[in-house]
C-alpha cells in the first residue's frame, strides 16, 4: 500500500518514506509508527494502543513512545508545536491529521462503513476506562433444549460485567457482529476495546463445561484461562455460578493487568484510570508505605477528575486502613472522620457503584457500630452480586453484630472465596469462615481456617490474634502461644482492647469466647 500526503509517500511494500521521491531515512520502529497513525488516522491512538500494536504489548516506558513520535516529526519536517501532521491529543493520544490519497482503488470501498459501524460510538470520544468485549461463545453439539446456553451465557456475563463502573462493556449488539473471530482487524478500530473474552461450551453425558480464555486483542497475549463445569440438571444453578465466578475473576485478573501497565508509565502523565487501578495494587500490599502511595495516587486521581466516585471510595479505603491498622503517627479519630468524609462523597457521586457503598459500610466499624454498616454492603451487594469483598465485608459484620449470624457468616465467606479465590483479601474471607465456626462452636474447624487466613500472602497482624484464638479454643495451647507470640512480635502494644477496637463484636457469648481466649495467653 502507498499512503501519499502533501510531498511525502509512505510505502508499505517496500518499507520506505519518500519525500519529492528522495528517500527519508526512518528506522524500523518510527517507520512502524507512521504506518500504525496513517492507517488509523480516523481515531486517537494511545500510548498504551501504539504500545499493542508496534510494540506487541512488550512493556515500554511513556519516554519511548515521546520519543518516538518526536523522531517521526523530524522525519517528516514536523514539530511538537506546529504538529502539522502527528497532533497531540492532550489526555487521550496521537492522531495522524494530513489528508491522505493511496494509490488502491479499493480504499474507498474499504473505508465505507458498514451498516453496524455507523452506530459504534468513534473512539476519540471513548474515556480511557479499561474496555473489553465478549465474543459469541462457540459449542460442540447441543440437545436442542440447552441450544440457547451459548448466548444465554455471553449476555449474563455482559450484564454482570457492566455492573463494574470502572469499566466500558461492549453491548451485546455490537459484539455479535464480529463473530468469535477475535484476531477480526477491526474490533480495536471499530470499538475501541483492549481485552476480549472467548468461551467454548462442551455437552456430553450430562456434563457442562465451559473453557474461557482472556486476551489482549492487539497482541492476542493470554491473560488468563478457566476450565469450569457442573451437571446439567442442575443447569440453572450452574448457570448462575459460572457467571458470577467469571465476572469476579475478570475484574481481578483486568484490573491487576491495568496496575502492571501503569506501573511503566511516567507518574507525571498518568490520568485518572491509571492513577487509580496503579493505587489498588499498592492498597493490596497492606502496609504504611504502599498505603501512603495509594493515598497520593488516589488524590492525584481525584484532582485529574474530580467526580471520579471510585478515586474517593479508593481514598476512603485508605483512610480506612490508616485507623484499622494504626499505622504510626495516624490520629485514628481524623483517620475515621476522613474515611467517612470520602466515602460520603463516592456516594454523592455514584449512589450506585458497589465500592462506594462498600467503603460507606465499612466506615461504620471505625466507630463501634457494625451493625449499622449491614445496610450499606447490603446495597453493595445489591448493586453488584459478584463482589467478593463485599460478601467478605457483610459476613464479618453480621458476625460482630449478632451471636445467631454463624450461618449467615459461613454463607457470605463461601461466596467471597468460590468468587474471588485470587482475592488479596482471601486471608479475611479464611477468617470470617473461622469466626463462622466460633460462632458454631465449631472450635476444630475454627482453629484449622484461623491457621489458614494467617498463613495467607499478606494477612495482617489480626490474623495471628485470630489464629491464636482458634487454636486456644480448640484447646492447642502450644499452638495458641505460638501465635500470640508472633502477633506481640509485630505489634508489641497489642491488647485485647487494641483488638476490640479493630474488630468491634459486639457484648455476647462470641465476644466473651474471643475475651477468654485472648486473656488465657496475656493479650
Amino acid at each position: 500500500m502507498k499512503y501519499i500526503f502533501d510531498d511525502y509517500l509512505l510505502d508499505t511494500n517496500t518499507l520506505e518514506l519518500r519525500k519529492n521521491q528522495e528517500l527519508v531515512a526512518t528506522e524500523p520502529q518510527v517507520f512502524r509508527l507512521l504506518k500504525t497513525l496513517i492507517e488509523n488516522r480516523d481515531v486517537v491512538l494511545s500510548k498504551d494502543q501504539l504500545i499493542d500494536l508496534i510494540w506487541n504489548g512488550r512493556p515500554m516506558s511513556d519516554t519511548v513512545v515521546s520519543s518516538r513520535i518526536k523522531v517521526a516529526r523530524k522525519a517528516l519536517g514536523d514539530n511538537g508545536n506546529d504538529q502539522k501532521y502527528i497532533k497531540t491529543i492532550h489526555g487521550r493520544g496521537f492522531r495522524f491529521i494530513a489528508k491522505v490519497s493511496t494509490d488502491n482503488a479499493l480504499e474507498t470501498l474499504s473505508n465505507s462503513p458498514l451498516p453496524h459501524q455507523q452506530e459504534i460510538p468513534p473512539l476519540e470520544n471513548q474515556d480511557t476506562k479499561p474496555s473489553i468485549i465478549v465474543l459469541p461463545f462457540t459449542s460442540n453439539q447441543f440437545l436442542e433444549s440447552h441450544a440457547i446456553l451459548p448466548s444465554g451465557f455471553v449476555i449474563d456475563i455482559i450484564l454482570g460485567l457492566s455492573r463494574l463502573r470502572w469499566m466500558r462493556v461492549i453491548s451485546q449488539a455490537t459484539s455479535f457482529q464480529f463473530g468469535s473471530d477475535s484476531k477480526n482487524e477491526n474490533i480495536v478500530s471499530q470499538t475501541g476495546a483492549k481485552y476480549c473474552l472467548m468461551g467454548y461450551l462442551e455437552c456430553s453425558n450430562n456434563t457442562l463445561v465451559l473453557n474461557v480464555e482472556l486476551s489482549n486483542i492487539a497482541t492476542n497475549d493470554v491473560i488468563w484461562m478457566e476450565r469450569l463445569q457442573g451437571k446439567l440438571d442442575e443447569i440453572h444453578e450452574l448457570r448462575t455460578s459460572i457467571v458470577n465466578q467469571v465476572v469476579a475473576m475478570l475484574e481481578v485478573q483486568i484490573s491487576s493487568t491495568e496496575a502492571l501497565r501503569a506501573q511503566l508509565k511516567d507518574p507525571e502523565n498518568l490520568d485518572a484510570w491509571s492513577a487509580y487501578h496503579l493505587a489498588m495494587a499498592h492498597l493490596y500490599r497492606f502496609t504504611a508505605l504502599d498505603n501512603k502511595k495509594a493515598e497520593a495516587l488516589f488524590s492525584s486521581a481525584i484532582v485529574k477528575e474530580p467526580s471520579f466516585a471510585r478515586a474517593h471510595a479508593g481514598l476512603s479505603f485508605c483512610h480506612f486502613q490508616n485507623a484499622f491498622n494504626r499505622y504510626p503517627g495516624i490520629d485514628i479519630a481524623v483517620a475515621a472522620i476522613a474515611a467517612k468524609r470520602s466515602a460520603e462523597r463516592s456516594i454523592e457521586l455514584d449512589p450506585l457503584d458497589a465500592f462506594a457503598n462498600f467503603a460507606m459500610g465499612r466506615c461504620y466499624w471505625l466507630i463501634g457500630s457494625p451493625e449499622d454498616s449491614l445496610s450499606w454492603l447490603e446495597r453493595s451487594l445489591a448493586v453488584n452480586p459478584n463482589f467478593a469483598q463485599a460478601y467478605y465485608a457483610h459476613g464479618l459484620a453480621s458476625l460482630m453484630s449478632n451471636d445467631d449470624s454463624a450461618s449467615t457468616g459461613h454463607q457470605d465467606a463461601s461466596s467471597a472465596i468460590e468468587l474471588s479465590p485470587l482475592d488479596p483479601l482471601l486471608y479475611g474471607f479464611y477468617g470470617v469462615r473461622a469466626w463462622s465456626y466460633i460462632a458454631a462452636g465449631d472450635y476444630e474447624s475454627a482453629r484449622i481456617w484461623t491457621n489458614k487466613a494467617a498463613r495467607q500472602p499478606g494477612a495482617l497482624m489480626m490474623m495471628d490474634v485470630m489464629a491464636c484464638i482458634g487454636s486456644s479454643l480448640a484447646g492447642y495451647k502450644e499452638e495458641a502461644a505460638s501465635w500470640a507470640a508472633r502477633a506481640k512480635k509485630r505489634n508489641p502494644n497489642l491488647t485485647s482492647d487494641y483488638f476490640f477496637r479493630a474488630l468491634p463484636f459486639n457484648p455476647g457469648a462470641m465476644r466473651d469466647k474471643i475475651t477468654l481466649a485472648l486473656k488465657a495467653h496475656n493479650l
